[in-house]
């Protein structure tokens, strides 16, 4: 099976450690969010590598993630965290979109209280529109805000959105709202919110941290399972991409990998699209024949 990971983070001195995990679980090919993970929350350089501007904003690099990919092409790609205070937006935008080893942008929506009203607002319509004209699929990070992405794919057809992390609450990160709603969306009925985002064609569901956004701690992690059902059954299975995330959650690679390929409910069809063909059909990264 072609098993693509559709997000870990890896630092300096990563490259060769990963291709080994990688060839020992038979994972084909990963898609590197480059996060060094090294500075506490809070810390003004939190999301290095990278560097802040003038204004404020954060203009992420890829050192490492560059440097995997472009000696192992077959094996690594990109995705670029972009800011959209950046002065230099356009710019940047357009050299990722030129960059063969840059499959696709991330953004932080929902960080922080501000970042999170801008998103509700729909601010965030020029960073996604420089995307679409770019040929750039986004992954966007927007855990119980989830309602305020069908306003930028009515507006933005050609637009191809994938929602981070199932579009699940996180611990900690829905700071600033009223108690009320904190239950909510953090609840496993916020899921409904989710799957109502299926009628728009251009917006895939990226399946990681299900862990944490339905409540399941313990390997196998069968509660995730009804949910990924749901989510097949509203999106289908090629709008689903694997990610396991594996750098950040509390379990290992070949866990949180097995537990979806050891699941004996979905299909074999239902698996090569979930753990690697959706991820190549939407960025557009074909596995050679060679």
């Amino acid at each position: 099976m072609d098993v693509v990971d559709a997000q870990i983070h890896i630092g300096p001195d990563g490259i060769q450690p990963t291709l080994a995990a990688m060839d020992a679980l038979g994972i084909q090919a990963v898609l590197v969010d480059e996060f060094w993970g090294r500075r506490p929350y809070g810390d003004p350089e939190f999301f290095e590598p990278g560097h802040a501007l003038p204004n404020g904003a954060w203009r992420s690099l890829c050192p490492t993630a560059e440097a995997a990919a472009l000696q192992h092409p077959e094996r690594f790609a990109t995705v670029l965290r972009v800011d959209r205070r950046d002065p230099d937006l356009e710019a940047v935008v357009r050299f990722a979109g030129a960059a063969p080893h840059i499959r696709a942008l991330r953004v932080l929506s929902t960080w922080n209280p501000d970042e999170a009203a801008a998103f509700d607002s729909g601010a965030y319509a020029e960073l996604f529109q420089l995307a679409a004209d770019a040929g750039l699929p986004v992954f966007v990070y927007a855990p119980g805000h989830v309602e305020s992405i069908a306003q930028y794919l009515r507006r933005l057809p050609a637009l191809s959105l994938i929602v981070d992390h199932c579009g699940m609450a996180q611990p900690g990160l829905s700071i600033g709202r009223p108690e009320a709603e904190i239950a909510r969306v953090e609840s496993v009925e916020y899921f409904d919110e989710v799957l109502r985002l299926a009628e728009f064609p251009n917006v895939a569901l990226k399946w990681s941290h299900e862990q944490v956004g339905f409540q399941a701690p313990e390997y196998p992690f069968a509660e995730t399972r009804p949910f990924l059902r749901r989510a097949i059954a509203a999106f289908g299975a090629d709008r689903i991409l694997w990610a396991s995330d594996k750098t950040v959650l509390p379990y290992t690679w070949s866990e949180i990998l097995h537990s979806v390929r050891d699941n004996a409910e979905l299909s074999a069809q239902e698996q090569s699209w979930i753990l690697g063909g959706t991820l190549r059909r939407v960025l557009d990264w074909r596995r050679s024949e060679a």
